[in-house]
């Protein structure tokens, strides 16, 4: 890898520069001290706070200690670096260009520059840098353990100044633009299960026992970085509104497919993925008062229907007609929904235990059209629904859904005396130590009732004669068959299979080093 180029497949190997990057180590400051004292003294940058140039060379040092063929992106731009704004506590202001254009300048820092695309950058790149080797010389020298690096914790900064930890309620305009907003009672109960649940899986380790490698590769030609340093979760919230979105964001897990997360270990322990099964589709008939899986059988499958060209191959016909009718909840009309269903079938196309589609059947509008009319078909109650935008509606209902479970195992455990238990979450799917997942399928189906509230016969009997009738279904994976929750025997027979599962040398010793520093951490706090 050249020291002053890169290639364009080395340039989408890259993250995001965080302009949240702090430690107050000793450590730390002796390794930033060190560079400015030799690069920035007697420069014309000497007046701009040296915590700039610490957010970078921090930033840099982690990205390199935990990939150094890894380069980081960052935007150019003044909007980028609002001092002001709850978006950047640590108030970096568009001076940090500034330090990165010395750092190029004295060859301490490669540089690319970006390429402008449409709407937020998309299909465009920005800039990169990455470390030359004057700069990785000082990285190995330095005494900085990464793991003493964070963006979450409240600090001190070089000034003597308090500093709030990062946001983690985003407030998103139309064009996903962040909006400066005024807390309310509700914006700080959201940030307080945050800071709760952001404070357990920052003394969590996850990761992927099966990797030798600690990033993993996607069809289209980017990778996912597995960090301690990216588990920082927010709940963004779309169009100026507290009920438009409101999903939690920012693990490294969701970036990754099933197959990949059937593999995740959180602090040494196995886990399970639960899944609500069908979800939004439930909540659209939860809407009219109707509990999806009591009305039809809980076996009933949503996406089931018969597709004439398809006779042949069942499992290509249910995945067409689920990223239909998903995309249709979403999309606002027919024009964005066929688009968006034609490119969900080609990224999948070579995705791993996806069905690939059948040669020399091409998915036209007027063939997609006739697969939705299907679904309509099938689901008469709600079909007014599709092509009409209520799925952004429903994020926020899933959201909500999410933040009870959350809040019960990053807070409630622990009011009643019990111990926080890290659950990650995968927009409606929820992953656990398996010796969680009863308690996190009890929750879920409390979440989903609350959630809910349909207004039921109590005279009725539900599918489950010992929950509520109004619980909806949800499905485990992580196994071949995706078993339900209605074979324990089963399910145990196959969790004890997973014992098998070939285990990294890199994963053992990752974890070893993170439990002597959580160790040495919890000791001195």
């Amino acid at each position: 890898m050249s020291d002053t180029t890169k290639t364009s497949k080395e340039l989408e190997h890259s993250r995001p520069f965080d302009v949240h990057t702090w430690s107050d180590h000793q450590e730390a400051n002796e390794f930033v001290d060190l560079i400015h004292e030799k690069h920035f003294h007697s420069s014309p940058l000497s007046k701009i706070r040296k915590k700039h140039l610490k957010v970078v060379l921090l930033d840099l040092y982690v990205t390199w200690k935990e990939d150094p063929t890894l380069l980081t992106g960052i935007h150019r731009g003044r909007s980028h670096y609002l001092a002001g704004s709850r978006y950047n506590e640590l108030h970096i202001s568009y001076r940090v260009i500034a330090v990165i254009d010395r750092l190029v300048e004295l060859e301490l820092l490669g540089f690319q520059k970006g390429i402008p695309g449409k709407d937020n950058w998309k299909g465009g790149r920005t800039s990169r840098i990455w470390p030359r080797e004057k700069l990785r010389r000082h990285f190995l020298k330095a005494k900085l353990d990464p793991l003493d690096v964070s963006s979450r914790e409240d600090t001190v900064d070089d000034g003597g100044i308090f500093v709030k930890g990062r946001e983690s309620i985003i407030l998103h305009d139309a064009d996903k633009n962040k909006v400066e907003y005024k807390d309310t009672a509700r914006t700080n109960s959201m940030r307080e299960v945050l800071d709760a649940y952001n404070f357990m899986l920052l003394w969590t380790h996850v990761d992927c026992r099966h990797l030798d490698d600690p990033s993993i590769s996607k069809s289209d030609g980017t990778s996912v970085h597995i960090s301690q340093h990216r588990k920082f979760v927010r709940r963004i919230f779309n169009d100026c509104s507290w009920r438009r979105g409101g999903r939690f964001y920012g693990g490294w897990w969701q970036r990754i497919n099933k197959e990949h997360r059937s593999k995740i270990m959180i602090g040494g322990k196995r886990t399970i993925e639960i899944d609500f099964s069908g979800h939004h589709i439930a909540l659209l008939y939860a809407q009219e008062n109707i509990n999806y899986y009591e009305e039809f059988g809980f076996r009933s499958d949503p996406y089931d229907i018969s597709i004439p060209e398809f006779i042949h191959h069942p499992k290509f016909s249910r995945k067409l007609a689920k990223d239909t009718l998903l995309i249709a909840v979403n999309a606002r009309d027919e024009r964005s929904a066929f688009p968006a269903i034609r490119k969900k079938v080609k990224d999948d196309a070579d995705k791993p235990h996806h069905p690939a589609k059948p040669k020399g059947l091409s998915l036209t509008n007027d063939f997609l059209r006739r697969v939705l009319n299907l679904l309509q078909e099938k689901h008469p109650l709600i079909s007014d629904m599709f092509c009409s935008g209520a799925g952004i509606d429903l994020q926020y209902t899933d959201s909500r859904i999410t933040e009870h479970i959350i809040k019960h195992f990053a807070m409630d455990r622990v009011a009643t005396g019990g111990i926080p238990v890290p659950v990650l979450s995968v927009h409606d799917s929820y992953i656990i130590a398996e010796e969680y997942k009863d308690e996190l399928w009890e929750e879920m189906q409390i979440a989903w009732d609350k959630e809910t509230s349909l207004k039921l016969d109590p005279n009725k009997v539900g599918y489950l004669q010992s929950l509520s009738p109004q619980n909806t279904r949800a499905i485990q994976h992580g196994y071949t068959d995706e078993l339900i929750e209605d074979d324990p025997e089963e399910h145990q027979r196959l969790i004890a299979s997973k014992e098998d599962d070939y285990v990294s040398p890199r994963y053992v010793e990752r974890f070893k080093t993170f439990e002597k520093w959580r160790k040495k951490g919890k000791a001195s706090m």
